[in-house]
């Protein structure tokens, strides 16, 4: 379990940054809650924004001070509305506030001190409730879906798809070392929101029963509770889960995620992986059905 980030948007002057941080970093004592500032980690050759806008994206919320109207932190303010991030608005009394924020909530402080009593109040109990009904969600996550290993899966599969060989709406073939077959199906989720990646074959099941859809998938960044991908059967067998970022319990590494479902009429069956993010990079392995024999 990753470390519980929330991003925190402010000018830079020094004094400002000093004071500023540590009445956030004191108002946070103790909680478990971890501050990210984009200045501390942004030293790629990535554009500046991009690293921010992700950060933006993935922690779970941000604190916004819009002392001063600072055009830095009002954009990042747009960006996480824009999103629907959970956010909070600070700003210090009698400072300049933008005349487009005045009808929006917000916390006003006179000093540090009140700052940090001011957050403690209004933002970390609700924040650590927050977190808490996440990691339930994890946990109950976990208990549903029983880890099977990939040997079983290939040895039991009646039905094997490649995602490079099913139907696709965006994404293209890639040569990927950990596939099974040296070849993947690759994403970038911010070219299309809420389409099929992969979908098809239409093919019929052998007999009627009941069956699980492994889809072997990975991803490049899971530090969120966001819903990444729905996994979806159709035809003479209906299901579908959701994929959230945190269910991938690596990311860069290869992981199955079953599906169960009863084939109860000689339909021809489709298996689609249908995309939820704004943001981020899948590759998909295959899909394998396997059927399960009564007891």
């Amino acid at each position: 379990m990753q470390k519980y980030h929330y991003f925190v948007a402010h000018e830079f002057s020094k004094q400002r940054k000093d004071d500023l941080r540590e009445a956030i970093k004191e108002a946070f004592k103790g909680s478990g809650l971890k501050a990210y500032y984009a200045d501390i980690e942004v030293r790629s050759q990535e554009h500046i924004l991009e690293k921010i806008e992700e950060k933006i994206l993935t922690t779970q919320f941000g604190i916004y001070d819009v002392t001063n109207g600072n055009p830095n932190v009002c954009l990042e303010l747009g960006i996480a509305r824009a999103a629907k991030k959970p956010y909070y608005i600070i700003h210090k009394r009698s400072t300049k506030l933008p005349a487009d924020l005045e009808g929006l909530d917000r916390i006003e402080y006179e000093s540090c001190k009140q700052l940090t009593k001011e957050i403690k109040e209004k933002v970390v109990k609700k924040e650590i409730e927050r977190f808490s009904d996440m990691k339930k969600l994890i946990q109950k996550s976990m208990q549903k879906y029983k880890t099977v290993s990939e040997e079983i899966v290939l040895k039991k599969s009646s039905r094997m798809y490649h995602a490079e060989k099913l139907l696709h709406r965006f994404g293209y073939e890639i040569e990927d070392g950990d596939a099974l077959n040296q070849i993947a199906w690759f994403a970038d989720l911010s070219e299309v929101r809420r389409h099929s990646i992969i979908y098809g074959p239409y093919e019929h099941l052998p007999e009627l029963g009941t069956y699980q859809a492994f889809f072997k998938i990975k991803i490049d960044n899971n530090a969120s509770t966001e819903p990444v991908l729905n996994l979806n059967v159709i035809g003479g067998g209906i299901g579908s889960r959701t994929i959230y970022k945190y269910d991938f319990d690596k990311t860069n590494t290869y992981q199955l995620f079953e599906l169960d479902f009863e084939y109860q009429s000689m339909d021809r069956m489709e298996y689609t992986v249908y995309n939820l993010a704004s943001r981020g990079k899948i590759w998909i392995d295959y899909v394998a059905i396997v059927k399960l024999q009564n007891e």
